[in-house]
């Protein structure tokens, strides 16, 4: 009986450790990221570029609180032109020879909400009891906690937390298009101050290993 009560008390410390860890992760992780001045902002306009088959192409990024979010993309002089209303998303493509705006799909909405920069999804997840703590991995030489997080959508996102940081490294997700299963993997290579809030600046895609 007392080998019982032993391993019984073993197992609920166990537990309480891990719930405690998951918790230090992520308030750690909320001031290194300077996410409490993220919550005062209610703009934002983010400007960079993007690398496609060896040309860097003009990329603006702008978001309104609570959810509205216009994405301007340059290619070849032309303008592709993605908006979220809040309910609906449009886009603009001159690429396909459309001027008009079309309605993009309800099932492809969660991609255009991924450019909403005041979403976090970790703390979003952690908040609601859909982040699992999976251990400690090595992503590039660098410590990092290894963190399953159930998105709005229902999918996973396994996301490496850096152990000295507290700042992103890694994140990995499958995605589904056209009835295949392709593995995202995107890898925060810098991160840059702006008003007290920490974002990725420089950020390399890879689709099943082939970088983008």
């Amino acid at each position: 009986m007392k080998k019982s009560i032993f391993l019984l008390a073993a197992i609920l410390m166990a537990s309480v450790c891990s719930a405690q860890t998951l918790d230090e992760i992520a308030n750690k992780y909320y001031a290194a990221n300077g996410l409490e001045n993220l919550e005062k902002a209610q703009t934002m306009i983010i400007q960079g570029k993007t690398s496609q088959m060896g040309m860097e192409l003009p990329l603006t990024i702008m978001v309104k609180r609570p959810n509205k979010v216009k994405v301007l993309q340059e290619y070849n002089g032309m303008e592709i032109v993605i908006v979220f209303d809040g309910e609906k998303g449009y886009m603009v493509n001159p690429l396909t020879g459309a001027t008009d705006p079309v309605e993009i799909p309800a099932e492809q909405l969660g991609s255009v909400q991924e450019y909403n920069m005041f979403n976090d999804s970790f703390m979003n997840a952690f908040k609601e009891g859909k982040v699992a703590l999976e251990g400690e991995e090595e992503v590039e030489g660098k410590p990092a906690y290894k963190l399953a997080v159930t998105v709005a959508d229902g999918s996973v996102t396994t996301i490496f937390i850096d152990k000295d940081t507290f700042l992103t490294l890694k994140s990995t997700q499958t995605v589904s298009q056209m009835g295949q299963e392709m593995e995202v993997e995107s890898f925060v290579r810098e991160h840059k101050e702006v008003n007290g809030i920490r974002f990725g600046s420089v950020i390399s895609q890879f689709v099943n290993g082939m970088e983008l």
